[in-house]
């Protein structure tokens, strides 16, 4: 027994040449690998910060929109015409009301031109109160009031974030602490004050925490000097708020990623500490404000002003980690790789051959019916439309021959499915025969047969066409047992110009041809 030794000179010649791809590829591997893994992560970062902005815009927005409605308050209205205790209980409910619901806010105030509290209700670790008269304060001289009261009319302030002191001391557990407040005007646009809102800020700085779910870095936020206000531990927040904590800031640990935030407004950094993707948000920027509609800004939207820093940190080593990782992994697969290779070079060479002759029978088998070698249904009906655009652009005919042969079934119940089979074959040798090359004909299935005339002159020369197969369907005989063919003929555009509906006006013709008497032509006219 002769053996081909073709693939072994195949294999000679191909597999030195691949497995230079697992050797290139362990190196090529781990560098797309490493590189993949750090776009994923710069993309999460970027995300992870997004959230942290969103989740101080939304917080910010919520409060100033509060703010907006105590300033258009009917009480507050009322307030300003006439003041009356009446309008300041008034007022006091509303502002309790807003107080239980809100959780967050600490102080919600209305304080007059002069900066003496006319209505104050405090939130006493969650049970808000009413301040009563006695116990309202000027607060004329805090910055807070001078500020806000300094702002146009529909503007909104919203003050440095810090922790709240009572007593002189900062307050223990820390409670962060973000004032936001709006002026007041009368009806004639003359200010009278303003309604400010302690809020407190845990929550809010919560949330950026919270980010630190969608990424693998450390959520971190920064007030204007580079102290941190949400942090990793080490290094503690709220260095500015301790004179023993004064170096805890950005500037003094990263002094290159700081710098690279001052320079920019937002972006990544890598460092020898790691990566660093960071955005500088302006509280006031974007913040809209009173009377305003939601596609416009305040006026105080220039981005100028103070600033927090919004950061999230991926360490060195956890990235020298994913570097490890990465070679390792690319040093395993590549070893697999290179001795599967060569099983699998070889087995491809000895299998393209039977694919190559698998293929050219699917494809035939997709083409054409294999009983009969006519084509099949979608075959023709590729090709109809085809003929439809063609005889379409040069003003031509076709005609469409729809058959169902006469009498097949008695054939297949007396003589068996193999004499049916014959019967199939002999027709369709008879369409073939007496077709042009320009037509064609398909089985459709069963016994039912369609046939394509290309450019054909007229009616008539349709009819002769379908005549012509008819007598010689009709001449053949299998054990002395014949059929016929019932046609049905449709002619293009005449009857119609639409492919889809030339094939059931066909159709019907030749059911027309059954109901007469069958063996016989029937046209679209007649049905």
């Amino acid at each position: 027994m002769t053996r081909d030794t073709s693939p072994w000179r195949a294999f000679l010649l191909i597999f030195p040449l691949l497995a230079l791809l697992p050797i290139g590829g362990l190196g090529a591997h781990a560098l797309w690998s490493i590189t993949n893994r750090l776009e994923a992560v710069e993309r999460s970062e970027r995300f992870a910060v997004d959230l942290q902005h969103e989740a101080v815009k939304t917080g910010l927005q919520a409060v100033a929109t509060d703010l907006c409605v105590l300033a258009q308050q009917n009480e507050l209205s009322q307030l300003l015409l006439k003041d009356q205790q009446q309008a300041r209980l008034a007022m006091a409910a509303e502002y309790l009301a807003l107080a239980r619901n809100a959780g967050d806010y600490d102080q919600i105030r209305f304080l007059n031109e002069r900066g003496q509290e006319l209505v104050r209700v405090n939130d006493n670790r969650g049970s808000p109160s009413i301040v009563s008269t006695s116990a309202l304060q000027d607060k004329s001289n805090r910055y807070y009031f001078s500020e806000t009261l300094a702002l146009k009319p529909g503007q909104i302030y919203v003050s440095p974030l810090d922790l709240n002191i009572e007593h002189g001391a900062i307050e223990k557990p820390f409670k962060p602490m973000i004032r936001v407040g709006t002026p007041v005007t009368d009806a004639e646009g003359q200010k009278r004050g303003i309604v400010l809102i302690n809020v407190m800020a845990q929550r809010m700085l919560d949330q950026v925490k919270a980010t630190g779910i969608v990424s693998v870095g450390q959520p971190m936020m920064l007030n204007n000097a580079g102290y941190w206000l949400v942090t990793p531990n080490p290094p503690p927040g709220w260095g500015f708020m301790f004179a023993e904590r004064s170096d805890e800031r950005m500037a003094v640990r990263y002094p290159q990623v700081w710098a690279h935030i001052n320079q920019e407004a937002k972006g990544a950094i890598y460092v020898a500490d790691g990566l660093f993707t960071f955005e500088n948000y302006y509280p006031l920027a974007g913040l809209r404000g009173c009377f305003k509609r939601r596609d416009q800004q305040t006026e105080t939207d220039s981005g100028m002003g103070y600033r927090w820093i919004l950061v999230s940190h991926v360490p060195q080593a956890l990235i020298k980690g994913w570097r490890h990782d990465a070679l390792l992994q690319a040093l395993i697969i590549g070893t697999l790789v290179l001795a599967l290779l060569a099983i699998g070079t070889w087995a491809w060479l000895i299998l393209a051959a039977e694919r190559r002759r698998h293929r050219a029978n699917l494809e035939a088998l997709a083409r054409f019916d294999h009983l009969t070698g006519l084509a099949n249904r979608v075959t023709f009906e590729e090709r109809l439309l085809q003929e439809a655009e063609r005889a379409k652009r040069h003003a031509r005919r076709f005609a469409l021959l729809f058959l169902d042969l006469d009498g097949f079934k008695a054939i297949n119940d007396h003589c068996g499915h193999k004499t049916g089979d014959q019967v199939l074959i002999d027709v369709a040798q008879v369409l073939r025969s007496n077709c042009r090359t320009s037509d064609l004909a398909a089985r459709q299935g069963g016994d039912e047969f369609v046939v394509l005339l290309a450019e054909i002159d007229d009616l008539a020369a349709a009819q002769r066409v379908a005549e012509k197969l008819r007598v010689h369907i009709e001449s053949l005989s299998w054990n002395e047992m014949r059929v016929g063919a019932s046609i049905g003929l449709a002619l293009w555009p005449d009857d119609t110009a639409d492919p889809e509906t030339l094939m059931r006006l066909a159709d019907d013709a030749m059911y027309q041809a059954k109901r007469e008497g069958k063996n016989r032509i029937s046209l679209v006219c007649n049905v």
